[in-house]
């Protein structure tokens, strides 16, 4: 019997292959049918038939070949996410829609662990979650505390996306509250020890929606940027004292509508970090992005004496990075109570 995340993925990605070309759908949509039949312990879901005998019988031989109740929740994350990366290389999914990296989603862990500091119960909320991915590293690292207890919570408002979301929980025997809805609209979720999100980049369109935001643009025909709605709605449903941990564009922080964020967050929190990732995992300078930490207002929160801005080094360089970590450990020591 095969038992590594290589064998999970494998009979993923041939199973997945087979329910693409019979169903003559893209790779996703079968990525959904052939997860969703491994959870059903190798059960080929055939709905009126469709499938042929013969197909059916091959799942069902590709299925026989792994045993999921055999494999960790993090074993079957890192085979999920190896097929959800061929599926969106294979269906040109949008940019905004790409996979944030385990070693940054791992980062953001470590970050939440040290800045944050998470006590025995702590909820996790991301409003632009997607496949689930970056909640379930996050999950699975700060999970390794003993006896703690992760609250997750999802919203999307992509239907393949948080349906991959749904799967890809239930795979890992991880449960997300999931919302399908646009984020920008009054949601129905508690608030949240901890925000993160891997922003999308771009305008948004329904200015009816936003007429409430602070961070909406107020000039004549002048369309407003979804990734600081985003963060000011991600703020409005954190708990007082509450973390925002946010990726965005490096070059987001020398745009001229910065200011824009700035006097919002002056009113509702506190900036806390910038963090830049290594040049080495983006394609290019352009695509380079920062960890922005923000802390809600609160009884105990404050200004720190001194905004943490620094460059996190490359990952691959173990040395280095324990080094940084420390770095980070004693800033908060210095300047958060």
């Amino acid at each position: 019997m095969k038992t590594t995340e290589i064998d999970l993925f494998h009979t993923l990605d041939n199973s997945t292959k087979v329910l693409k070309e019979a169903l003559e759908i893209p790779y996703l949509e079968a990525l959904i049918h052939s997860a969703e039949n491994l959870i059903d312990q190798g059960s080929v879901y055939n709905e009126d038939g469709i499938l042929s005998d013969e197909i059916v019988k091959e799942l069902e031989e590709t299925y026989e070949e792994v045993e999921l109740d055999k494999f960790d929740p993090e074993t079957i994350r890192k085979a999920m996410q190896l097929a959800m990366l061929r599926g969106i290389k294979e269906d040109y999914v949008q940019p905004n829609h790409q996979m944030t990296p385990d070693s940054i989603g791992s980062l953001i862990a470590y970050l939440i662990e040290i800045i944050a500091e998470p006590q025995k119960k702590i909820h996790l909320a991301d409003l632009t979650v997607g496949t689930g991915n970056l909640l379930l590293t996050i999950h699975h690292f700060l999970n390794q505390a003993p006896n703690r207890e992760i609250e997750l919570t999802g919203v999307d408002n992509d239907e393949l996306m948080l349906s991959l979301a749904s799967t890809n929980s239930t795979f890992q025997r991880t449960p997300i509250n999931l919302f399908y809805q646009d984020a920008l609209t009054n949601l129905l979720i508690t608030p949240a020890d901890v925000a993160i999100a891997d922003l999308p980049i771009g305008y948004y369109p329904v200015e009816e929606t936003i007429k409430d935001y602070e961070t909406r643009f107020t000039g004549k025909d002048e369309k407003s940027y979804s990734h600081y709605l985003l963060i000011e709605q991600s703020i409005n449903y954190l708990k007082d004292n509450g973390y925002g941990f946010f990726l965005l564009p490096s070059n987001a922080f020398n745009d001229e509508k910065f200011s824009v964020l700035v006097n919002y967050l002056k009113e509702v929190g506190y900036m806390q970090a910038v963090i830049q990732l290594p040049r080495a995992i983006f394609k290019n300078e352009a695509s380079r992005k920062s960890v922005f930490v923000i802390q809600k207002k609160g009884d105990s929160a404050k200004q720190v004496n001194e905004v943490l801005f620094s460059n996190a080094p490359d990952f691959k360089d173990m040395d280095a990075m324990k080094s940084f970590l420390g770095e980070i450990t004693n800033w908060k020591k210095d300047n958060i109570k």
